[in-house]
């Protein structure tokens, strides 16, 4: 295990003792890496308001604030006040379903999927009818379910695997992190998801500290990235991870398919088989998270964004008109 996250799964070890709760979304560093980006996409008046609700001295990267929703979900007291937020996490659309003129990825009707709980606590988080405290949780599943939609195995399934967390992986030999049969794991035996989850962003990281790389990711977005990424679309940016999930995730490099089969032992996951062919999404994702994660919480805390990017639209789709019509 990384050593600066320690503290935190201890502490998350002790939340969750005694169940037997699946693998966890990016885990904290990946969760940190995405908010410290959207930090730096933040408009005045966002922050503004943003440090009235957390607090003047804190961050919406530090790891309690970002993975609080998942300390929470197998928490006797907030069973009640968030019934059923486990399943806010994820939404299952089924990476087998064949693709022809009938195929469709249609979210939970009742929004209680990752879809439906980013829309409603972007809307309480803008509401000026809520307490204060009832901001605060706002903010923090705002924070944590924008990074989970955007790990590709919270969007997708095959084969009833639950994300991948049924499909064991027996080692993983990346250049930087690594782990085998004998390494003691927080979470119990390690699974495609839990890769993904956490093994991926530890090879990424390497020995750099998650807001530095989050600074690395941020000096790669381009102005195109960035205009193309910041939008408020949630369901196709969970169209968009399943498609990756689909085509990449659940396949080797090669093309084929990676083993579906629940048994044990598990594959075996190296640099050259896997694990450096998909480093390139694992980064893209984080930095996709960081813009709309910015994007959301400029929505909802900011009067004068949504009005400068509605009269940008305006003069763009204006201009569009006119070349048609010159045509």
């Amino acid at each position: 295990m990384k050593p600066t996250s320690l503290i935190l799964h201890l502490i998350l070890v002790l939340i969750l003792v005694g169940t037997a709760a699946p693998a966890l979304a990016w885990g904290p560093e990946g969760h940190e890496i995405i908010a410290a980006i959207a930090e730096s996409y933040l408009t005045p008046m966002a922050k503004e308001q943003l440090q009235a609700i957390i607090g003047s001295t804190k961050r919406i990267a530090d790891p309690e604030l970002s993975s609080w929703a998942d300390h929470i979900r197998y928490m006797k007291e907030y069973k009640s006040v968030y019934p059923g937020n486990g399943n806010w996490h994820f939404v299952d659309f089924n990476v087998t379903e064949r693709y022809d003129e009938n195929f469709e990825l249609r979210p939970d009707p009742n929004g209680n999927d990752v879809i439906g709980a980013i829309r409603r606590w972007t809307d309480e988080l803008a509401s000026n009818k809520i307490p204060l405290e009832h901001k605060l949780d706002a903010v923090r599943f705002v924070v944590h379910l924008v990074g989970d939609i955007h790990q590709p195995l919270h969007c997708a399934y095959r084969y009833g695997d639950m994300g991948g967390n049924m499909i064991p992986v027996h080692s993983f030999q990346g250049r930087n992190y690594s782990f085998d049969a004998e390494t003691m794991m927080d979470f119990g035996q390690p699974s495609i998801h839990s890769v993904w989850d956490e093994s991926m962003v530890y090879e990424l990281l390497g020995s750099t500290r998650p807001r530095i790389m989050a600074r690395k990711l941020q000096k790669e977005i381009t102005d195109d990235e960035f205009r193309k990424w910041s939008n408020d679309n949630i369901l196709q940016w969970a169209i968009d991870s399943y498609w990756r999930a689909r085509k990449e995730v659940y396949r080797w490099p090669n093309g084929d398919p990676l083993p579906w089969k629940w048994a044990r032992p598990g594959m075996d996951l190296t640099s050259e088989n896997y694990i450096d062919a998909r480093l390139p999404l694992v980064r893209e994702q984080l930095k996709k998270g960081g813009v709309r994660l910015a994007y959301m919480i400029n929505s909802a805390l900011d009067p004068d964004f949504l009005a400068e990017k509605t009269a940008a639209r305006q003069k763009s789709a204006e201009k569009a008109e006119e070349k048609a019509a010159e045509k």
